[in-house]
């Protein structure tokens, strides 16, 4: 499965917007808002391996965030991801134990 054929298994699940990590906060295409990493949780993931170039391996997040809003944020792997994604991610695989 590559990571379109995710986004499009995301979007049917409803997760229809797409999050984006800037600095210390979130912010969700479509919404003048901005979120802390203690308004999302993470309801599921799945990841992409392409076994060719680990440049193109990902994974695909679908977080729901307090006030309801749906949405995806992409994580490229390994040492490709940038910083503050992975504490993010980082940050809401710790809420979520």
């Amino acid at each position: 499965m590559n990571l379109s054929e995710l986004q499009e298994i995301a979007t049917l699940k409803g997760f229809t917007h797409h999050f984006s990590a800037t600095g210390n906060n979130v912010t969700c295409d479509g919404k003048e808002v901005s979120y802390s990493a203690n308004d999302l949780t993470i309801i599921d993931s799945r990841s992409v391996d392409s076994g060719t170039d680990p440049g193109d391996d990902a994974t695909l997040y679908m977080i729901e965030a307090r006030d309801g809003t749906r949405g995806t944020l992409i994580v490229p792997s390994s040492f490709y991801t940038e910083h503050n994604k992975a504490e993010l991610i980082d940050h809401l695989r710790s809420q979520s134990r």
